[in-house]
Protein backbone atom coordinates (compact mmCIF):
# COMPACT_ATOMS: atom_id res chain seq x y z
CA UNK A 1 0.00 0.00 0.00
CA UNK A 2 1.53 3.73 -0.67
CA UNK A 3 2.22 5.12 2.15
CA UNK A 4 1.50 8.25 1.10
CA UNK A 5 -2.08 7.88 0.34
CA UNK A 6 -2.44 5.88 4.01
CA UNK A 7 -1.48 9.00 5.38
CA UNK A 8 -3.89 11.20 3.12
CA UNK A 9 -6.34 8.68 3.87
CA UNK A 10 -5.80 9.36 7.75
CA UNK A 11 -5.90 12.86 7.40
CA UNK A 12 -8.31 13.11 5.44
CA UNK A 13 -10.79 11.51 7.85
CA UNK A 14 -10.15 14.30 10.39
CA UNK A 15 -12.88 16.70 11.29
CA UNK A 16 -12.51 19.75 13.25
CA UNK A 17 -15.20 17.55 15.24
CA UNK A 18 -13.32 14.63 16.13
CA UNK A 19 -10.05 16.29 16.67
CA UNK A 20 -11.77 18.92 19.70
CA UNK A 21 -14.02 15.46 21.17
CA UNK A 22 -10.18 14.09 21.25
CA UNK A 23 -8.74 17.11 23.05
CA UNK A 24 -11.40 17.29 25.68
CA UNK A 25 -11.26 13.57 26.16
CA UNK A 26 -7.75 13.93 26.80
CA UNK A 27 -8.14 17.33 28.79
CA UNK A 28 -10.69 15.08 30.95
CA UNK A 29 -8.57 12.13 31.72
CA UNK A 30 -5.35 13.65 32.10
CA UNK A 31 -5.30 16.90 32.84
CA UNK A 32 -4.97 20.62 30.31
CA UNK A 33 -0.64 20.11 30.70
CA UNK A 34 -0.72 16.77 29.02
CA UNK A 35 -2.53 18.30 26.17
CA UNK A 36 -0.14 18.89 23.11
CA UNK A 37 -0.30 18.88 19.31
CA UNK A 38 2.24 15.33 19.40
CA UNK A 39 -0.04 13.68 22.20
CA UNK A 40 -3.42 14.44 20.17
CA UNK A 41 -1.58 13.00 17.26
CA UNK A 42 -0.97 10.06 18.80
CA UNK A 43 -4.45 9.41 20.31
CA UNK A 44 -5.81 9.89 16.98
CA UNK A 45 -3.30 7.73 15.40
CA UNK A 46 -1.64 10.47 13.02
CA UNK A 47 0.94 12.42 12.76
CA UNK A 48 0.72 16.27 14.65
CA UNK A 49 1.53 18.06 11.64
CA UNK A 50 -2.30 16.70 10.39
CA UNK A 51 -4.13 18.43 12.81
CA UNK A 52 -2.44 21.92 11.41
CA UNK A 53 -4.83 21.38 8.60
CA UNK A 54 -7.53 21.63 10.84
CA UNK A 55 -6.13 24.10 13.30
CA UNK A 56 -3.09 26.08 13.00
CA UNK A 57 -1.80 26.64 16.17
CA UNK A 58 -2.16 25.79 19.09
CA UNK A 59 -4.19 28.85 20.59
CA UNK A 60 -6.93 28.35 18.06
CA UNK A 61 -7.34 24.77 19.38
CA UNK A 62 -8.01 26.07 22.47
CA UNK A 63 -10.41 28.57 21.74
CA UNK A 64 -11.91 25.61 19.97
CA UNK A 65 -12.16 23.75 22.97
CA UNK A 66 -13.54 26.46 25.15
CA UNK A 67 -16.41 26.92 22.35
CA UNK A 68 -16.84 23.22 22.43
CA UNK A 69 -17.88 22.98 25.94
CA UNK A 70 -20.08 26.33 26.01
CA UNK A 71 -21.87 25.16 22.65
CA UNK A 72 -23.57 22.95 25.24
CA UNK A 73 -24.54 25.76 27.94
CA UNK A 74 -28.42 26.25 27.01
CA UNK A 75 -29.99 29.50 25.51
CA UNK A 76 -33.46 29.84 27.16
CA UNK A 77 -35.62 32.53 25.73
CA UNK A 78 -35.60 36.07 26.21
CA UNK A 79 -38.50 37.21 27.61
CA UNK A 80 -39.38 40.84 29.90
CA UNK A 81 -41.14 38.56 32.44
CA UNK A 82 -39.41 35.11 32.27
CA UNK A 83 -35.70 36.76 32.73
CA UNK A 84 -35.26 35.53 36.58
CA UNK A 85 -36.18 31.56 35.59
CA UNK A 86 -33.96 32.18 32.48
CA UNK A 87 -31.38 33.44 34.26
CA UNK A 88 -31.09 30.96 36.80
CA UNK A 89 -31.90 28.21 34.29
CA UNK A 90 -29.32 29.51 32.42
CA UNK A 91 -26.27 30.34 34.80
CA UNK A 92 -27.05 26.64 36.72
CA UNK A 93 -26.25 25.10 33.83
CA UNK A 94 -23.23 26.66 32.57
CA UNK A 95 -21.96 25.72 36.35
CA UNK A 96 -22.79 22.07 35.92
CA UNK A 97 -21.13 21.93 32.70
CA UNK A 98 -17.67 24.13 34.33
CA UNK A 99 -17.74 21.00 37.23
CA UNK A 100 -18.34 18.26 34.44
CA UNK A 101 -14.65 19.23 33.29
CA UNK A 102 -13.10 21.04 35.87
CA UNK A 103 -9.63 20.40 34.25
CA UNK A 104 -10.48 22.95 31.24
CA UNK A 105 -11.46 25.62 34.04
CA UNK A 106 -8.81 27.49 34.36
CA UNK A 107 -9.06 27.58 30.33
CA UNK A 108 -12.48 29.04 30.38
CA UNK A 109 -12.08 30.95 33.14
CA UNK A 110 -8.97 32.84 31.31
CA UNK A 111 -9.46 32.95 27.66
CA UNK A 112 -11.52 35.31 26.33
CA UNK A 113 -14.07 34.00 23.55
CA UNK A 114 -13.29 34.74 20.37
CA UNK A 115 -15.25 32.10 18.52
CA UNK A 116 -19.13 32.22 17.39
CA UNK A 117 -20.44 29.34 19.23
CA UNK A 118 -19.15 31.29 22.16
CA UNK A 119 -20.47 34.60 21.55
CA UNK A 120 -24.18 33.11 21.01
CA UNK A 121 -23.93 32.36 24.49
CA UNK A 122 -23.02 35.72 25.63
CA UNK A 123 -25.22 37.43 23.29
CA UNK A 124 -28.05 35.62 24.50
CA UNK A 125 -27.55 36.22 27.89
CA UNK A 126 -27.55 39.92 27.04
CA UNK A 127 -30.67 39.45 25.43
CA UNK A 128 -32.34 38.25 28.72
CA UNK A 129 -31.09 41.27 30.12
CA UNK A 130 -32.13 44.03 27.50
CA UNK A 131 -34.88 42.20 27.64
CA UNK A 132 -36.19 42.51 31.30
CA UNK A 133 -35.62 46.55 30.67
CA UNK A 134 -31.70 46.57 31.81
CA UNK A 135 -30.31 49.65 29.86
CA UNK A 136 -27.08 48.11 27.70
CA UNK A 137 -24.48 49.69 30.64
CA UNK A 138 -26.71 47.94 33.39
CA UNK A 139 -26.95 45.14 31.37
CA UNK A 140 -22.93 44.53 31.18
CA UNK A 141 -22.61 45.22 34.73
CA UNK A 142 -25.30 42.56 35.41
CA UNK A 143 -23.59 39.91 33.39
CA UNK A 144 -19.74 40.24 34.69
CA UNK A 145 -21.62 39.51 38.58
CA UNK A 146 -23.44 36.92 37.59
CA UNK A 147 -19.97 35.54 35.70
CA UNK A 148 -17.89 36.69 38.23
CA UNK A 149 -20.12 34.82 40.88
CA UNK A 150 -20.85 31.81 38.91
CA UNK A 151 -16.32 31.69 38.09
CA UNK A 152 -16.14 32.28 42.22
CA UNK A 153 -18.51 29.30 43.14
CA UNK A 154 -17.63 26.96 41.00
CA UNK A 155 -13.86 27.64 41.65
CA UNK A 156 -14.72 26.81 45.28
CA UNK A 157 -16.28 24.06 44.93
CA UNK A 158 -13.40 22.15 42.41
CA UNK A 159 -10.65 23.20 45.12
CA UNK A 160 -13.14 22.22 47.72
CA UNK A 161 -12.89 25.04 49.65
CA UNK A 162 -16.63 25.75 49.56
CA UNK A 163 -16.96 22.41 51.56
CA UNK A 164 -14.34 22.88 54.13
CA UNK A 165 -16.00 25.99 55.61
CA UNK A 166 -18.21 23.10 57.01
CA UNK A 167 -15.23 20.55 57.41
CA UNK A 168 -13.78 18.88 60.89
CA UNK A 169 -10.97 21.25 60.80
CA UNK A 170 -12.69 24.33 60.79
CA UNK A 171 -15.96 23.03 63.94
CA UNK A 172 -12.46 22.37 65.98
CA UNK A 173 -10.81 25.29 65.55
CA UNK A 174 -14.00 27.22 66.65
CA UNK A 175 -14.48 24.64 69.34
CA UNK A 176 -10.74 25.10 71.00
CA UNK A 177 -11.31 28.87 70.95
CA UNK A 178 -14.00 30.54 72.38
CA UNK A 179 -12.81 33.91 72.40
CA UNK A 180 -15.27 36.89 71.22
CA UNK A 181 -13.31 37.47 67.93
CA UNK A 182 -14.46 34.01 66.56
CA UNK A 183 -18.33 34.04 67.96
CA UNK A 184 -19.98 35.50 65.17
CA UNK A 185 -18.43 32.50 62.86
CA UNK A 186 -19.19 29.65 65.64
CA UNK A 187 -22.71 31.35 65.84
CA UNK A 188 -22.89 30.49 62.31
CA UNK A 189 -21.64 27.14 62.07
CA UNK A 190 -24.61 26.12 65.02
CA UNK A 191 -26.88 26.72 62.15
CA UNK A 192 -25.31 25.28 59.21
CA UNK A 193 -26.36 21.94 57.41
CA UNK A 194 -23.59 19.77 55.64
CA UNK A 195 -22.17 21.52 52.37
CA UNK A 196 -24.69 21.19 50.02
CA UNK A 197 -23.43 22.46 46.16
CA UNK A 198 -26.61 23.25 44.39
CA UNK A 199 -28.52 24.22 47.71
CA UNK A 200 -25.89 27.11 48.02
CA UNK A 201 -25.45 27.91 44.55
CA UNK A 202 -28.90 28.49 44.01
CA UNK A 203 -29.37 30.59 47.23
CA UNK A 204 -26.53 32.76 46.50
CA UNK A 205 -27.55 33.48 42.80
CA UNK A 206 -30.99 34.54 44.03
CA UNK A 207 -29.20 37.13 46.30
CA UNK A 208 -27.92 37.99 43.21
CA UNK A 209 -30.84 38.23 41.31
CA UNK A 210 -32.44 40.19 44.32
CA UNK A 211 -29.93 42.73 43.50
CA UNK A 212 -30.65 42.77 39.88
CA UNK A 213 -34.09 43.48 39.86
CA UNK A 214 -33.96 45.92 42.85
CA UNK A 215 -31.24 47.82 40.48
CA UNK A 216 -34.14 47.53 37.72
CA UNK A 217 -36.92 48.38 39.72
CA UNK A 218 -35.00 51.38 40.78
CA UNK A 219 -33.84 52.63 37.68
CA UNK A 220 -30.45 53.21 38.98
CA UNK A 221 -27.80 53.62 36.36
Amino acid sequence: MDTTSAVDGERHALTRRRILDTALELVDSEGLRALSMRRLGAALGVEAMSLYHHFPSKGELLDGLVATVLSDVPLPEATPSGWEDAVRYGFGAFRRILLAHPELFPLIANRPPVQRETLVVVARAFAILEAAGFEPRQAGAAWTTLLSYTFGFVQCEITGMGEATRGDAMLAILREHSGSDLAALRNLHLVLDPWDGDWEFAQGLDLVIAGLRGRLGGGAG
